[in-house]
This record gives structure tokens, C-alpha cells and sequence, in this order.
């Protein structure tokens, strides 16, 4: 069996493939825009020939963004896709399209295992890690092993931080109050061009609004970090995402993870190491760290 592995990384923006080594070194990349294919088979296939054209790897590891049934390796629910992708991204059809053997993966948990495993939080036993982009994702590394159930788990996006607020429409949850497109809001209702990352620049040069929206960002950060400290009693924090973490954000987060975080035990911040490439670089790691398949490793 060769030992070079695929990643597929499937998002609403970008569909992306990567040849990784057993070592998880990333060998050879591509990326396609989501919103040019027609299906996701459509999109694997373009890619597999230009990452694995003469089909060396056995096996694959593919990051969704949603609710994965680790049982029946099926997407259950993935908002930020095209209408109609879902159905074609089991681990069957994603195995079929690439001619590999392949396993679907919450892409946050593909994420959060590169990490652990090769990244931010190499060495550590306990670690949960949260990416803060369009939406907020997150997956907790406990021993080297994914922490799950039969469903991917800790999808702290959707959990609340407003209870005075909270309705099944996300209303008051952590996606609403502290993910990129919470700061897009922000910037449009300051008339800040830019989004996210207009709003950050603005704040970089003390600019009064901006500076407030990313202070109160960065705090409701921290306490859905602090929820997941509680939650999984992890050790290290890792946090990932995009353009919202530069400009000292990740920092100020860390300053109100200070103030909140429990005092009996020591928690640590890390900024994410491994960029877009974690859930890529994760797959060389995600039959071990999945337990080869058990419901619950």
C-alpha cells in the first residue's frame, strides 16, 4: 500500500484536494471554486487528476462542513452548500470519484487532528481547537483520538452566548455574535469598506467604532472559548480562522480568556499553525486519530 494519503478539504467557497505523505508533509495541492462545479463529483474528479494523476494513494480523508454521521459516513446537514451537494458527499461517493478508499470527516475535526498532531498542538494531551471564519467550527483532540460520538461533536457554532436572545434561528449563538460575518455586519453597519478584515484594519488604526466592535468580538470569543474549557477540561486552546485573527485579535481574545478562564487548572491560547492546510495535512493523521472507524475511540 503506497503511503501517500489524499485530503480533501469541501467547503461553500472552495473545493480543495491535497497528496500528503504518511508524515502528513503536504506534497502537491490544488483548489477549485465551488460555485464553478456542477456536483461534487464534477469537482474531485478535476482534482484527483491534477493531485494523484496516476492514482498512488489508497486512501483518503475528506472535511465537510457540517454534521457527519460517522457511522453511516454520510453528511447529514451543511448549510453553506449547494443545494443538492449534500447527497453526493458520503464517504462511498467521495471513495467512487476519486478511486480511493475514503472516510468523511467534520471538517473542523479534520482540522482540529492536524493540529494536535502536526501543528499548534503537537505534544499536547488535551487540546480543542476552534476556527473563526465565515462560521465558527470547532473539535477537541483528547490522547492523539478524535473526541466524538456517532456525530461529529462540539459544534460550537451553534450553541448560545445571549440566553436573553436565543432562538432556533442562531439569534444570540456564537456564530452570530462572534464569527467573520458577525464582524461584516459590523463593518457594513459602520460604513467601514472591507468586511471582516476592514473592520480589523480600522480598529489597527485606532479608529473608536471599530476598535469597540472588535473588543466586543474578542470578548464574546473568549467566552465560547471558555464554554469549550469547561465543556472538554482541555489544556490548550487553538485558534484558527482566517484574516479576524490578525491585527493583535487573537490577543485581545486572549486577555478575556484570562479574566474567565477557571483559576484550578492552566489553559493556554495558541494561534493555529497550520493556516489552510490543517484539515489537508489532518487527513495523513484521521484513521489513527478516528480510531480506524470505532463510534467511539
Amino acid at each position: 500500500m503506497s503511503g501517500e494519503i489524499i485530503g480533501i478539504d469541501i467547503g461553500g467557497t472552495h473545493f480543495r484536494m491535497g497528496l500528503c505523505s504518511a508524515e502528513g508533509e503536504l506534497l502537491k495541492h490544488e483548489t477549485l471554486a465551488t460555485e464553478t462545479l456542477s456536483s461534487p463529483a464534477d469537482g474531485l474528479r478535476q482534482l484527483v487528476k491534477a493531485v494523484d494523476p496516476h492514482g498512488k494513494a489508497e486512501r483518503a480523508a475528506a472535511g465537510v462542513p457540517g454534521i457527519v454521521d460517522y457511522d453511516s459516513q454520510t453528511l447529514l446537514y451543511a448549510p453553506n452548500l449547494p443545494r443538492g451537494f449534500i447527497d453526493g458527499l458520503t464517504a462511498a461517493a467521495i471513495g467512487n470519484a476519486i478511486g480511493a478508499e475514503a472516510i468523511l470527516v467534520n471538517d473542523a475535526d479534520l482540522a482540529a487532528i492536524g493540529e494536535a498532531h502536526l501543528g499548534a498542538g503537537k505534544g499536547a494531551q488535551s487540546m480543542a481547537y476552534v476556527t473563526i471564519s465565515t462560521g465558527v467550527g470547532a473539535g477537541v483532540v483528547v490522547g492523539g483520538r478524535l473526541m466524538r460520538s456517532r456525530y461529529s461533536i462540539a459544534e460550537l457554532g451553534h450553541s448560545y452566548i445571549d440566553a436573553s436572545r436565543a432562538d432556533r434561528s442562531g439569534t444570540g449563538s456564537v456564530e452570530l455574535e462572534a464569527s467573520g460575518t458577525a464582524l461584516g455586519r459590523q463593518a457594513t453597519a459602520l460604513g467601514i469598506d472591507g468586511g471582516a478584515a476592514g473592520l480589523v484594519k480600522s480598529a489597527g488604526a485606532d479608529q473608536p467604532q471599530a476598535k469597540a466592535a472588535i473588543a466586543e468580538f474578542a470578548e464574546a470569543a473568549a467566552v465560547a472559548l471558555v464554554n469549550m474549557v469547561h465543556l472538554f477540561s482541555v489544556e490548550l486552546l487553538v485558534v484558527g480562522g482566517g484574516v479576524i485573527l490578525g491585527g493583535g485579535v487573537t490577543n485581545l481574545i486572549g486577555e478575556h480568556l484570562r479574566k474567565l478562564a477557571p483559576t484550578y487548572f492552566s489553559v493556554e491560547l495558541r494561534q493555529a499553525a497550520l493556516g489552510d492546510d490543517a484539515a489537508l495535512r489532518g487527513a495523513s493523521q484521521a484513521h489513527l486519530a478516528m480510531g480506524a472507524g470505532d463510534a467511539n475511540p
